[in-house]
């Protein structure tokens, strides 16, 4: 937000997460900038657990598509042939007869 001339209220939150040690190693990301609008409307349908102004909504999308463009996922466990990193959470899984 702030290269975009934006102010941002995640600032002191990234000074805070800055030099940390990821608690889980990112092993799958897929790509979704396209559906955030769609991913927005469902959080916003609930509106008692999500305020619309609030600081997590105050990134326009736009710049949210360019940052970060990925749900991001760490794979735990898995009963399928899988290679690391992953895109896909679905692959490998087949349909039982």
């Amino acid at each position: 937000m702030t290269a975009a001339g934006l102010d941002s209220p995640h600032g002191e939150v990234l000074k805070e997460l800055a030099g940390m040690e990821e608690k889980w190693e990112i092993t799958t990301r897929v790509e979704c900038a396209e559906w955030f609008p769609t991913r927005l409307r469902a959080l916003l349908a609930h509106e008692t657990q999500v305020n619309p102004n609030g600081p997590e909504r105050s990134c326009p999308l736009e710049i949210e598509q360019q940052a970060w463009p990925t749900e991001d996922y760490h794979l735990a466990r898995s009963l399928v042939d899988t290679d690391l990193p992953e895109d896909d959470l679905f692959a490998g899984i087949t349909r039982e007869p």
